[in-house]
């Protein structure tokens, strides 16, 4: 295989200016793994506002789905507290949708403490997520955030 047809296959990663380009993808469990390629680096936090909400919802899918919630602490809390801060941004959440997602994140909360497993749940906190980044093309950047993971 020649150089040219390597470096064709590598994946596409955000440059953290640009405005973002959302991948044509119907499947939601397929574009969240898209957007989390496209906007979230391989270790640390992300250069956008964008990136980080789909990391953030990527750290407690994973906590929840493959972890079972044994690493469930006040990290993921402050974690979820940021989620909250950015859907209000740009082009935010309405303020029924505002109200529905400080719902969903207490469910998380409560849920992620008892160890209680829910991909129902999961799911729509990663829509919610996802609905914001395509509600958001131009860049914004990151809170600073107050957690460590």
């Amino acid at each position: 295989m020649a150089e040219n047809d390597v470096m064709s296959k590598e994946k596409a990663i955000h440059d953290g200016v640009s405005p973002i380009k959302i991948p044509d993808e119907e499947d939601e469990d397929l574009l969240f793994q898209k957007l989390w390629e496209y906007l979230v680096p391989s270790c640390g936090k992300a250069q956008t506002a964008q990136g980080e909400i789909i990391r953030i919802a990527g750290r407690v899918q994973h906590e929840f789905l493959n972890n079972g919630c044994i690493n469930w602490d006040e990290d993921f809390h402050k974690m979820l507290d940021t989620f909250l801060k950015y859907l209000p941004l740009g082009n935010g959440f309405s303020e029924e949708d505002l109200k529905i997602a400080e719902v969903l994140v207490g469910l998380l909360k409560e849920n992620g403490k008892k160890g209680f497993i829910d991909d129902k749940i999961i799911g729509v906190f990663c829509s919610c997520a996802m609905t914001w980044v395509k509600q958001n093309p131009e860049v914004i950047e990151p809170l600073k955030a107050e957690y460590v993971r």
